[in-house]
């Protein structure tokens, strides 16, 4: 223990000593540390802890799809999770659960809340007590109960103040009383576990299924119901699936599903499907961070590697006196690991800055980043990973230290075989940082790329200029029709003269934003031939508000109505899909078991649920002669002349003004859905770029290192060769010849490692190829030319060496 001590002190006393050195290695460490225990952090959080739930790798979440839907997952019928919940041999427990909203009022400013309906068996299933009173009973989720509700912790916190006597308070919501029966506590997210903060519950209702979905002879007609259920012991969600698509199969046959209306039921661990969509991001910011701290290890053991060569005397002396090749190497690990542990507490300052930046800039649909910290686990790892890096950049130097035979290494010359051995192994670290880098640059590249090419293909509307406020006219408000059609007309003709704006329109559902689907069927199909398409309801201008471009047909007008024949607008894609070789306008079609619908126009496609998706089939209809359960939704978007300052209090002015208990709520603009949109793509794009820049810096400074090094090491040949009568100019070219072999050996290895890594990112390109001629030749050029100028002043200092001096020296 003692020797150690004294290594340890010895060790600190020479990097003290050595400043530059030190400061270099310590800085390129805490890059590659820092980055690897932030990127770990959010790993943990987001895809290694489990959920706060009982046994959460239990819990299996039933869907279905439907052939018509493009593989698109739904929800099960109301008649069908009954025949899941009753019918199954793979689950202990059953819940029910469907997302929902209301009105709250009666607290101040009248709000909008996201909520969501649970069975009374959802709390027991998942595990979870309430911080405060009780859950639901069977008892209050069956039609005439008393209306109870349970709060979220973040709704109590914000709109109650933590009152601790909350339960059995009453709130309105929709204009109905509800009883206060309890409390959850915060990490109780269900089922919204894997959504942004801004869509999880603010409160929780009993599930009430409504009687007349449960008859048989409306079990398609709805696909709306969540299904969760706890496995047995010893039961694997593999069995679960077969289980789950025996009864399908089994209902199916019992209630004459026939046609494109047959499910096909899908069994996911709810884990896994919380995480579904940001895993490929978290496992592409692994693999990015590791190359970081692989090309940091070999930065730092190549100057460990020049060292070794200057440290070769002292070694030797080390070895006369008696010092024996393990005690040597111990020394010189130990050197690497008081670097590491330096790097390691620079790296837990910088990881803590990365992981308040990610906090606040990273996008909103990764879950739980947002509870990101650099906990006891992530310090640990920092340890672990600071003697993993002090082990594998410090071994080799030490290994070649602890061999150096004495005899040689007094001599006043040194021995040009050990001196080509050494520089054989700083120029393979050279050329697999280079190739490291490369491989960074490729993926960032191809990245960059898909990302403009996103950004420049037509959105289907113009976002400039464009704003969005939303509001909500529930039934119990508003449960006449004319009465509800009569103030959002009373409202767009207030908004529409207001100063700046331009056009004004109202849609149940908005591009980026929301989106619904209908199942519908053409005129003269067979009954069960159905398909499906999104909707929205909207108002006579919507087109025109939006900046989407009607190609056929007409738009909407105030002789839509109720009382009138039905009519659609549908989109580009539903023409072409559903009519080819036809004149889509006067073509109809029948939604549900309402009307039959004519088409009277046609726009022009819109992207709905992300801009990377292909336009789906589309139709609009009316708000105001369609009756359906997104009738109250109001969605007003306001086109301005580019002078809205003010714009979103006036509108809630004129809102109130109609009536004061209205909710304003996700008031936003176009520009701000086209860029949540492209969030996550953006995101990934700068955080892999700057992984790939920090790469290319730190291969420039390896390389960098290497050159001056081989200058260095060749002073004399180099004054020999000019004293001989050899150009600057051919000593030059010499130096950077030896550069620009070193980066192409390393964009050689790098250029086929990136072949097989750009396989990971093939889901995530738009319409850009990975193999990508423009990207797999610029980037390669770009690091042949970092390289060479990496080596620009080693090599003029090559051509400055005096012959006389070189010789004199050696």
């Amino acid at each position: 223990m003692e020797t150690l001590i004294q290594d340890i002190r010895y060790g600190i006393r020479l990097l003290v000593k050595n400043p530059g050195f030190t400061a270099v290695a310590v800085l390129t460490l805490a890059i590659g540390i820092g980055a690897s225990t932030a990127v770990f952090s959010v790993v943990d959080t987001v895809l290694l802890r489990p959920l706060p739930y009982r046994e959460p790798d239990r819990l299996v979440v039933v869907s279905e799809t439907l052939p018509g839907m493009s593989g698109d997952e739904i929800g099960v019928s109301a008649g069908e999770y009954q025949d899941y919940r009753d019918r199954n041999q793979s689950f202990s427990q059953v819940a029910a659960y469907e997302s929902s909203g209301f009105n709250l009022s009666g607290t101040g400013l009248p709000m909008r809340v996201n909520a969501a309906s649970l069975s009374a068996s959802a709390f027991p299933l998942l595990g979870v007590s309430p911080e405060l009173g009780h859950t639901f009973t069977a008892e209050e989720e069956r039609a005439g109960a008393e209306n109870v509700v349970v709060l979220s912790h973040t709704l109590w916190d914000h709109e109650y103040s933590r009152d601790p006597n909350i339960v059995g308070k009453t709130l309105k919501l929709d204009e109905k009383p509800y009883t206060v029966v309890g409390v959850m506590p915060p990490s109780f997210k269900f089922p919204f576990d894997g959504a942004p903060l801004s869509e999880t519950a603010d409160l929780w209702v009993p599930l009430v299924l409504a009687p007349n979905l449960l008859a048989p002879e409306n079990r398609t007609m709805e696909f709306g119901v969540g299904l969760i259920g706890r496995l047995k012991p010893g039961v694997s969600a593999e069995q679960a699936q077969k289980d789950v698509d025996n009864i399908a199969t089994n209902f199916m046959q019992q209630y004459g599903y026939s046609g494109t209306v047959r499910v096909v039921p899908k069994a996911h661990p709810f884990e896994a499907r919380t995480v579904q969509k940001v895993r490929p991001l978290i496992v592409l910011l692994m693999l990015a961070v590791g190359c970081v701290l692989l090309i940091a290890c070999a930065n730092v053991a190549n100057l460990l590697l020049a060292r070794a060569t200057q440290r070769g005397v002292e070694m030797a002396i080390r070895s006369a006196l008696g010092a024996n090749p393990a005690r040597v190497m111990r020394q010189c690990l130990v050197e690497s690991i008081v670097l590491s542990v330096g790097g390691a507490c620079a790296g837990m300052i910088l990881a803590a800055v990365l992981v308040a930046g990610l906090r606040q800039f990273g996008p909103s649909n990764v879950p739980r980043l947002q509870d990101v910290t650099l906990h006891p686990i992530a310090l640990l790892f920092t340890l672990v990973l600071s003697l993993v890096t002090a082990v594998f950049f410090g071994f080799v130097p030490a290994w070649r230290l602890s061999h150096v035979a004495p005899q040689a290494s007094l001599k006043e010359s040194r021995t040009a075989g050990a001196s080509r051995g050494a520089q054989r192994l700083q120029n393979s670290v050279a050329s697999l940082e280079i190739a490291a880098a490369m491989v960074l640059l490729v993926c960032g590249g191809l990245l960059l790329r898909s990302f403009v090419r996103l950004v420049e293909s037509p959105f289907g509307f113009s976002p400039k200029n464009a704003f969005v406020v939303r509001t909500l006219f529930d039934r119990p408000r508003y449960p006449d029709p004319a009465k509800r059609q009569a103030v959002q007309k009373e409202l767009l003709s207030r908004l529409s003269h207001l100063p700046g704006v331009v056009s004004v329109a109202a849609a149940s559902h908005l591009p980026l934003s929301d989106a619904r689907q209908i199942g519908f069927r053409l005129e003269h199909a067979a009954a069960d031939d159905f398909h499906f398409a999104e909707n929205s309801l909207i108002s006579s201008g919507y087109f025109h508000a939006m900046g989407i471009s009607l190609l056929e047909g007409r738009d909407f007008t105030d002789q839509d109505r109720l009382d009138t024949p039905m009519v659609a607008i549908i989109s580009q894609t539903m023409a072409k899909q559903f009519f080819p070789g036809q004149d889509p306008v006067g073509q109809r079609f029948q939604w549900g078991d309402r009307a039959l619908f004519t088409v009277i126009g046609v726009a022009e496609d819109v992207h709905i649920s992300a801009l990377d998706a292909d336009p789906p089939p589309m139709i609009y209809n009316s708000i105001f002669q369609v009756e359906s359960g997104a009738t109250g939704r109001s969605a007003f978007v306001l086109r301005t002349n580019g002078a809205s300052q003010g714009l979103v209090q006036e509108v809630q002015q004129q809102i109130w003004a109609v009536d004061k208990d209205l909710p304003v709520y996700n008031t936003t603009t176009l520009e701000t859905l086209v860029a949540e949109s492209l969030s996550q793509r953006r995101f990934t794009v700068v955080l892999l770029g700057s992984f790939g820049v920090i790469a290319l810096i730190l291969a420039a400074i390896g390389l960098f290192g290497v050159i001056s090094y081989l200058v260095s090491e060749r002073t004399h040949e180099f004054g020999v060769r000019m004293a001989l009568g050899a150009q600057q100019t051919t000593i030059y070219r010499q130096v950077l010849a030896r550069a620009a072999e070193l980066g192409l050996v390393g964009c050689g290895v790098g250029l086929v490692v990136s072949i097989f890594a750009s396989r990971l990112l093939q889901a995530s390109l738009y319409h850009v190829s990975r193999f990508d001629y423009q990207t797999l030749i610029a980037v390669p050029v770009l690091l042949v030319s970092i390289a060479l100028f990496a080596a620009y002043w080693p090599a003029r200092r090559a051509t400055k060496v005096d012959p006389m001096v070189a010789l004199r020296y050696e």
